[in-house]
């Protein structure tokens, strides 16, 4: 079997100092459970009942999530003690793509912009797009798909240009077999580079695959898996 190595470690391999692996790691592992936090949050009975009072349908659509669960990360960030670091990520959903020069309905958007301002006025971001998993063959037609991983392997301007992004999936049927599925797939698809799962801080552990961007003819990019229970 082979040992599950940490995110630091993952990005060192691609080439980061220790320094700058661990500082990418707090980064994103922090991202990642303020998005987990911000679905705790949509997903209470209140909360919930409130949300879908504004949806068209019963049954909300991947924009209606989407809005739904960045309002309430940005609530998070925004009452978040002082000294929990949350207050240093601007969060914004259906972001546009910096270097995109459509405009209107055209521009192209990611689902969630993540960007922390460090010591020293250096700035990073971490992108996330998001797709939802209704059936198997979703993963292949939608979150593998041009309009899915696709946003940051070969769309010119590409949804982020960093090292490493994320990929979230809106689970509406059976929520626990979806990373199965995409860890099998990643396994099996061409692009990916190597993947696997890499143990992160706070006990949170991930899937993670790297990928070629040739096409855009920039460095390889690390993505991190997520899928969040919507059924």
């Amino acid at each position: 079997m082979t040992a599950v190595i940490s995110l630091e470690e993952w990005l060192i391999d691609r080439g980061l100092t220790p320094q700058e692996a661990d500082l990418w790691a707090d980064f994103i592992a922090d991202a990642l459970d303020l998005i987990d936090d911000g679905h705790a949050l949509l997903r209470e009975s209140s909360e919930w009942s409130s949300f879908l009072g504004g949806c068209v349908k019963p049954i909300p659509t991947e924009p209606e999530i989407t809005s739904g669960l960045g309002d309430r990360m940005r609530r998070l960030r925004n009452e978040a003690p002082i000294d929990s670091g949350r207050d240093r990520i601007q969060i914004s959903y259906e972001s546009p793509t910096p270097g995109d020069e459509r405009h209107g309905t055209r521009k192209s958007k990611a689902d969630f912009r993540l960007e922390k301002k460090f010591e020293a006025g250096f700035a990073a971001e971490f992108v996330v797009e998001a797709k939802p998993l209704r059936t198997p063959a979703d993963i292949t037609s939608r979150y593998m798909a041009l309009d899915g991983l696709g946003c940051f392997l070969e769309r010119s301007p590409p949804y982020s240009r960093e090292f490493a992004v994320g990929m979230l999936g809106y689970a509406y049927h059976q929520s626990s077999t979806w990373i199965s599925a995409l860890t099998t797939s990643l396994s099996s698809e061409t692009s990916a580079i190597r993947s696997g799962q890499i143990q992160m801080a706070r006990g949170r552990s991930a899937l993670v695959s790297d990928h070629p961007r040739t096409v855009l003819k920039l460095e390889p990019v690390t993505v991190l898996h997520s899928v969040l229970d919507f059924t």
